[in-house]
């Protein structure tokens, strides 16, 4: 199983907002501190947004920041919420989509099941607040959000 690169980057703006959450960040500043394309922040943003995690405002001090508690999101629920795919093999899909001759007999459905379910309930156990325990360092690595003060989140940038 892999993640989209919007989950990436949803997860990604989580932690830079939260270790920034003192600030507006503008969407260009994210992008570029995430090193996620554009497009995939802008959707990731809209889907956290329509969610609840993130706020936004447009105009000359808009921009985007952390509308929640760091240890009230799991990377479980941020997971499930940007992902819409979770068939991990053929026999996932509706009962008339499977072609599987072995599937009323197969074991591999029921495992793999599990184990999904078992993913879910570690990353469960992941809030954001544990992704920034080391704040301080990611603050290093992202620097600040350069650009937020001056105010370059634009009306064409409101999310």
């Amino acid at each position: 199983m892999r993640l989209t690169e919007r989950t990436d980057a949803a997860l990604r703006i989580l932690m830079y907002l939260a270790v920034h959450s003192d600030q507006r960040c503008s969407i260009d500043v994210v992008v570029e501190q995430c090193n996620s394309h554009r497009s995939q922040v802008v959707a990731a943003v809209q889907i956290l947004r329509k969610a609840g995690y993130i706020a936004s405002s447009a105009g000359r001090n808009g921009g985007i920041w952390l509308d929640a508690e760091p240890e009230d999101i799991t990377v479980s629920e941020v997971v499930q919420l940007m992902e819409n795919d979770f068939q991990l093999a053929q026999c996932f899909a509706s009962a008339g989509n499977c072609d599987c001759v072995i599937k009323d007999v197969c074991l591999l459905r029921p495992a793999l099941k599990s184990a999904l379910g078992a993913f879910f309930q570690e990353l469960q156990n992941v809030t954001l607040q544990d992704l920034i325990s080391n704040a301080d360092r990611l603050r290093e690595v992202c620097g600040p959000p350069v650009d937020t003060v001056d105010g370059a989140f634009s009306e064409s940038m409101s999310v």
